[in-house]
């Protein structure tokens, strides 16, 4: 199975750019990045060249969402703002050709009701998707537990799916963190049986704890089975805070797969 690194949290004792090099070395086969967008276009392709690793996956720019606001993709008044987000990554998406493109869809804003920030946030994605309907990727909206993040807007994957049913793209999929997943008490087995044809990319950590493999009581090895049983052909991304010195023993079993 194609296994990645999520490189804004991994390897977090070295400069962003070490961290590329880092993840070749230890055998992951591809990157991404939550945020690029603070080195060039260039910079990036220097250093993935030099890696010889792809880039996996972006975020669209999410507004304040990281300091704790609201972000942009749910709020009713801030749809140019997110428009322009996408304008600003299209560079990032022509050229580094990230084969999915994720939308954090932020908290439910206050003054406005739920559903009119589930409204908003379905108008942007179609937007978004039918502006990227000629480039080579799948654009997400991934599911992210609102213990660890309160008021978010699509904790679950049966929120996902709701907003999916609402919009009706063909470019748009499923980001599935199983830490989230498990966060929220859903039963990992059953999702991937149930959402195996919506799968557009994974992201692993254990739970909980939100550690490497065998931190936790997941038993990921099993999981990584049944999607490669089920025909799952995209990336396997683990997505957890690491320093360079950790031992990633648990990397090998994955590639055995």
């Amino acid at each position: 199975m194609k296994l990645a690194a999520n490189i804004s949290l991994m390897f977090n004792d070295l400069p962003l750019q070490a961290r590329v090099k880092k993840a070749a070395e230890l055998g992951f086969q591809g990157i991404e990045v939550q945020f690029p967008y603070e080195l060039t276009v260039k910079e990036w392709q220097a250093l993935l060249a030099k890696a010889n690793l792809p880039l996996v996956l972006i975020n669209l720019p999410a507004g304040n969402f990281m300091q704790g606001g609201d972000g942009l993709a749910c709020h009713p008044l801030r749809q140019a703002e997110f428009q322009h987000a996408l304008q600003k990554s299209l560079p990032y998406i022509e050229k580094l050709k990230p084969s999915i493109i994720n939308v954090l869809a932020g908290r439910q804003v206050a003054g406005f009701s739920r559903q009119a920030c589930l409204d908003q946030l379905a108008a942007n994605l179609s937007w978004a998707c039918k502006t990227l309907a000629d480039f080579p990727v799948t654009l997400t909206c991934e599911p992210i537990n609102n213990l660890d993040q309160p008021n978010y807007l699509v904790p679950r994957t049966a929120d996902w799916q709701a907003v999916a049913q609402k919009i009706q793209q063909p470019n748009f999929g499923l980001q599935l963190d199983f830490y989230h997943a498990a966060t929220m008490g859903d039963l990992l087995e059953v999702l991937i049986s149930q959402q195996i044809n919506n799968l557009a990319h994974i992201q692993f950590a254990d739970y909980p704890g939100r550690g490497h493999p065998a931190t936790g009581q997941l038993q990921l090895n099993a999981l990584f089975k049944q999607l490669n049983q089920l025909g799952y052909k995209g990336w396997l991304v683990a997505e957890f805070a690491s320093r360079s010195t950790d031992n990633y023993d648990w990397i090998l079993p994955i590639h055995a797969i």
